[in-house]
């Protein structure tokens, strides 16, 4: 198997019981890839130790890193030297199929980065409950019909938009990123658990995604109850900052979510065992936030529609193909 110009970032801090598993897995997509990228933190279950047995085998970059998740994605960035960049997040898993996937789309939209469904583990009926409501999962609809293309910006934004704290493109283990768009543009480290959303929402004015809709790795739903630190008025800095290269009567929606999620967190937050929903003005501004949703939504179908059109009038104009040479590439 010829090697594809992938460097695969490895960031391995406290995940002994699930790094066994994630070797063999490495240990079969090596001879596709142009390189491994070891970034070990110290681990008090000792996961380091496994994981720089496992890079002597295997081969590749050992980068040793104090603690921090971005951090060490970023370190394995600076550090490639590949024309794609895949972050393995221990557990999640690929296989070579999949990550062939991945670049043969990424190539053929000409996309910064592509995205695909995850594959939910173990698939039990809690997890796909818990699930479901993803943003990548919610939004399939609006996303189907880009498949083998960019995702035009508009769609991309307000879908980004819409999904709040949640990141658009989901688990990074299932996506593909072009090199020179992640060296130039690193993961802030100051947003806790979702330093991946907070990059989309600063980057996607200038960046262009390719979506692919087969589920191509694993992403696995811990037992344990990690707690998620969310601070929402950074998030809603984001949402109206990226709410910049929308239409003003966009804008004009966000500011009015913004401002209802704002007033609901004021009074939801310090009686949440409290029935907060029994406060008139709760009621009042929950109808107000759905109310702004909703044309948010609206304006997203009429973007997606708008665009779609106008690759149908491109297919049109293109000169049918002679013999199977010559012609357009719409499909």
């Amino acid at each position: 198997m010829s090697p594809i110009s992938i460097s695969v970032v490895i960031p391995v801090y406290q995940c002994a019981e699930r790094l066994p598993a994630h070797i063999d897995c490495l240990r079969i997509l090596k001879p596709m890839v142009h390189e491994l990228i070891w970034v070990i933190s110290k681990s008090p279950d000792g996961s380091h130790q496994l994981a720089q047995a496992a890079a002597k085998e295997l081969g590749g970059q050992i980068l040793e890193v104090p603690r921090g998740l971005y951090q060490a994605w970023n370190v394995g960035i600076g550090a490639s030297t590949g024309e794609f960049i895949y972050i393995s997040t221990v557990g999640d898993t690929i296989q070579t199929e999949g990550l062939t996937t991945l670049r043969r789309t990424l190539e053929e939209t000409g996309a910064d980065m592509v995205f695909s469904p995850p594959i939910i583990h173990p698939p039990s009926r809690k997890n796909i409950k818990k699930t479901r409501h993803w943003p990548l999962f919610r939004f399939t609809s609006v996303l189907a019909p880009f498949t083998g293309r960019k995702i035009p910006r508009e769609v991309a934004v307000l879908m980004q938009i819409l999904a709040g704290a949640s990141g658009l493109t989901g688990s990074a283990a299932s996506s593909l990123f072009r090199a020179s768009v992640l060296k130039s543009r690193p993961f802030p480290t100051d947003h806790h658990h979702y330093g991946d959303t907070a990059w989309l929402y600063e980057n996607l004015p200038e960046i262009s995604l390719g979506y692919c809709p087969k589920p191509l790795a694993r992403f696995v739903i811990h037992s344990t109850d990690v707690v998620r630190v969310v601070d929402k008025g950074r998030i809603y800095d984001l949402m109206a900052t990226l709410a910049r290269v929308l239409s003003s009567f966009e804008q004009s929606c966000v500011r009015g979510l913004i401002h209802a999620n704002t007033r609901i967190d004021a009074i939801r937050d310090p009686h949440p065992r409290l029935g907060w929903w029994i406060y008139p003005r709760a009621w009042y501004f929950r109808m107000t936030r759905e109310a702004c949703r909703n044309k948010l939504l609206r304006a997203l179908n009429g973007s997606s529609r708008r665009s779609l059109d106008g690759i149908a009038v491109s297919c049109r104009a293109q000169p049918p193909a002679l013999n199977g040479h010559g012609g357009g590439t719409c499909q």
